[in-house]
């Protein structure tokens, strides 16, 4: 029967049947010829073309099996290593995606019978990881590429080393706060935590329910508080007059401690009216050198009323107070916004104060550092009412004062002085500090 005329509607679907995937059975290998059914195919088993392929066949066939094996090989593990790398797939999955190549060598044509028997081969000889589970065989490509082996093995390296790099942080992070730890114990601070009282609907309290509900919402207040060391500690010190301003010089010349012990013992051997006197006359003992610091740090105005004195200097920093650091320069913004405590103030430089970083909250342990922050990067903490403050600058530098109450609009407070309870208004929130 001859074939139809090119553009005629017989020759066009003859095309399009043989546009796809037929049968495998009706497929020559050797020929590279697709047959549309069985008797095409067995038509083509007896053309001359067919039977001169078989003689070559037949005089090396297990070379050009051999050879078929080989190229269906190659294209199974290119498939696999392109379109999945090293990923675990079905071995199924993978032959459906190499056989939509028309061209492509078929099965029937190597030496191995079944897909299973081929991907057997391929766990044998180990070119690929194979596991066989319910829902068939599943291979997954070994790399043999030395480049990529060396890619694989320097990251690996560089991923070890971040760890180890990482745990010696740790490391480090976890000594610095136990060291931190010990200091504030030795200093005696420690952290209360007081929580809100919740109140019960059997508490026998009759107040109302939004009441109750803004003391069961009230949130939970740390505060910082003295241990008995420190108080002890602080019972010996010498107690300063009202008028002397605080002092970060721990140098003091051996004469005048010596002039104050003896003064001490008189204070206790002569009567309570004697003592006040010559109390007065000692606190206008001070040494040459010191009075001249003074004069020229400090611009004092005395109130005759109160007693105290308005001193102010450039420099308000003191020891045990709350500070916060306010600027992104320092440490490049590590510790922008964070509070810390003042352990002491250098004496060459009394704008320079070494501050111990604290926890940025209550379930947070990233605090304990220790830096010497320059007093511009610093600024004042304005407590709670009720709270203890200590003075930094102007009238009663250096005394201890209950915060009344504070004027946030116009930063300004009133102050109550702990010594002896007198008032001071408007003082502003630059001159005074939290106490710790």
């Amino acid at each position: 029967m001859p074939k139809a005329e090119k553009g005629t509607p017989k020759d066009i679907a003859n095309r399009m049947k043989a546009k796809g995937l037929q049968k495998l059975k009706f497929y020559c290998q050797m020929c590279s010829k697709q047959c549309r059914d069985e008797n095409g195919f067995k038509c083509h088993l007896t053309s001359d073309s067919h039977l001169r392929q078989m003689k070559i066949f037949c005089s090396n066939s297990s070379g050009i099996l051999d050879s078929f094996s080989a190229e269906f090989e190659k294209t199974y593990l290119e498939t696999l290593y392109r379109r999945h790398r090293t990923k675990k797939m079905n071995a199924n999955n993978v032959y459906q995606e190499m056989i939509q190549d028309k061209h492509h060598i078929h099965m029937n044509a190597t030496k191995w019978t079944t897909l299973s028997d081929f991907v057997q081969y391929l766990g044998k000889t180990g070119k690929c990881v194979v596991e066989e589970t319910e829902r068939g065989w599943y291979v997954t490509y070994i790399e043999r590429d030395p480049t990529i082996l060396a890619q694989q093995e320097n990251y690996q390296r560089r991923v070890d080393a971040e760890r180890r790099q990482e745990e010696r942080l740790a490391k480090q992070m976890e000594l610095q706060r136990i060291e931190a730890a010990k200091l504030m114990d030795r200093a005696g601070i420690g952290l209360k935590v007081e929580a809100s009282k919740l109140l019960g609907e059997n508490d026998g309290g009759g107040g109302d329910a939004a009441e109750k509900k803004s003391i069961i919402n009230a949130p939970i207040e740390l505060k910082l508080s003295t241990m008995g060391t420190m108080t002890k500690k602080k019972k010996n010190k010498r107690k300063t007059p009202h008028g002397i301003v605080f002092e970060n010089d721990s140098e003091q010349d051996e004469q005048e401690e010596k002039e104050w012990k003896e003064q001490q013992a008189l204070e206790k051997s002569q009567p309570q009216n004697t003592r006040e006197s010559q109390s007065l006359s000692y606190n206008k003992i001070s040494h040459p050198e010191k009075r001249q610091r003074q004069q020229e740090t400090t611009t004092t105005t005395s109130s005759s009323s109160s007693q105290l004195q308005d001193v102010r200097t450039k420099n308000w920093l003191t020891n045990d107070i709350l500070v916060r650091i306010i600027s992104k320069k320092f440490a490049n913004g590590q510790f922008y916004k964070r509070k810390g405590i003042i352990q002491r103030v250098y004496h060459h430089d009394k704008f320079t104060a070494q501050v111990e970083i604290l926890d940025s909250g209550p379930d947070q342990r990233d605090g304990g550092d220790i830096l010497d922050v320059d007093q511009k990067y610093l600024e004042t903490v304005v407590p709670k009412d009720g709270k203890k403050v200590r003075i930094v600058n102007g009238k009663g530098r250096g005394m201890l004062a209950i915060l009344q109450s504070a004027d946030h609009e116009k930063c300004r407070g009133t102050l109550e002085l702990v010594d002896n309870g007198k008032i001071l208004k408007k003082v502003d929130f630059d001159d005074f500090s939290k106490a710790v």
